[in-house]
């Protein structure tokens, strides 16, 4: 069951994706409407189009970011580490437990992750990419251990319970965005770990020249879809637990 959901979700990826998702309603009801001008299709269209512009011109992905990361930015004063668990994701991630290894000498790292593409390859590995960004940054590797062959954040944290890190005080690395629904689900899991949060992407700029200038519809569509998917994946997580 677990596998058959696994590949469902990487399956039908692409079209949960919000934007993805309005953008091909969006061609295939300018097709139907082409063909056969109904008034429902044109209505469908007309909120179609709309909610493409609110997400696009809105920062509406931001705002959501904004609310996912503000319980964690103010990093706290990190004493006396003996862990450091990083989720495998962005480069940041791994800088990071780096910045944070050659602070704490004694520490050492757990990198959780693996391959969450259907067609497996050394090139998409994130275990394999961690390594040798450790090795050329010339990090001590006996401190460094790789752990599992996890999918997603779910099975990050099924590998992390397994490493009984309980009674130490050990640091998790994830992205800002991602880190409420990490520590959600580690909760969940019995895991005790210190949030540290790495490349934010709410904007937290107060001047509404500087928000003008930064004003970009990729971004804010990027930003939309992040937030939707973790919302998602919060909820999803809740009801099955």
């Amino acid at each position: 069951m677990n596998n058959l959901y696994f590949y469902l979700s990487k399956i039908l990826a692409p079209l949960l994706n919000p934007t993805n998702f309005l953008f091909l309603a969006l061609i295939i009801l300018f097709i139907i409407y082409y063909k056969n001008k109904k008034k429902i299709i044109f209505k469908l269209l007309t909120i179609t189009i709309f909610l493409l512009s609110i997400i696009s011109f809105l920062p509406i992905g931001n705002f959501g970011l904004k609310y996912l990361e503000k319980d964690f930015l103010n990093k706290e004063s990190y004493q006396n580490i003996d862990n450091i668990v990083v989720l495998s994701g962005s480069d940041y991630r791994l800088l990071a437990s780096i910045k944070l290894g050659n602070k704490y000498k004694n520490t050492e790292i757990y990198y959780v992750g693996g391959n969450a593409y259907l067609i497996k390859s050394d090139m998409n590995d994130e275990i394999n990419k961690a390594k040798k960004i450790y090795e050329e940054l010339n990090f001590d590797m006996t401190r460094v251990k790789f752990v599992g062959q996890s999918r997603n954040t779910i099975e990050n944290f099924k590998e992390i319970e397994k490493l009984n890190l309980n009674d130490s005080r050990t640091v998790l690395i994830t992205s800002a965005y991602h880190m409420k629904r990490s520590i959600i689900i580690a909760k969940d899991f019995g895991l005790k770990l210190i949030p540290y949060v790495v490349d934010p992407k709410s904007n937290r700029q107060s001047s509404l020249i500087n928000i003008y200038q930064d004003f970009n519809i990729s971004r804010n569509l990027a930003n939309f879809n992040l937030f939707f998917r973790e919302i998602i994946g919060i909820i999803v997580f809740k009801l099955s637990s």
